[in-house]
């Protein structure tokens, strides 16, 4: 639970991050990254909504996401947290 964010703000931010995040998805005609690592649609989604959310831009996301699976380390992780953790640092570069 965040401070000052009730059910009724959090259940507006997710549909408003859900349907961003489907609008993506019909754009991109690129495989993504993580689902070419196998990764599991719910983490991919979560990975993609929580950047999403920390204001990066589909076109960010989706390079971030290219350059670090090629991180053997991660790519084999079934993580977000990790998959998280290196798009930010790679973002932060």
């Amino acid at each position: 639970k965040t401070p000052g964010v009730g059910s009724k703000t959090a259940e507006r931010i997710a549909l408003e991050l859900k349907t961003k995040l489907a609008q993506w998805h019909k754009v991109s005609e690129v495989e993504s990254p993580l689902s070419a690592n196998r990764l599991s649609p719910g983490i991919q989604e979560d990975v993609e909504m929580t950047l999403l959310a920390l204001g990066y831009e589909n076109d960010e996301i989706a390079q971030a996401l290219h350059a670090i699976s090629e991180d053997a380390q991660v790519a084999k992780s079934k993580n977000a947290e990790d998959w998280i953790r290196e798009a930010i640092a790679w973002l932060s570069r």
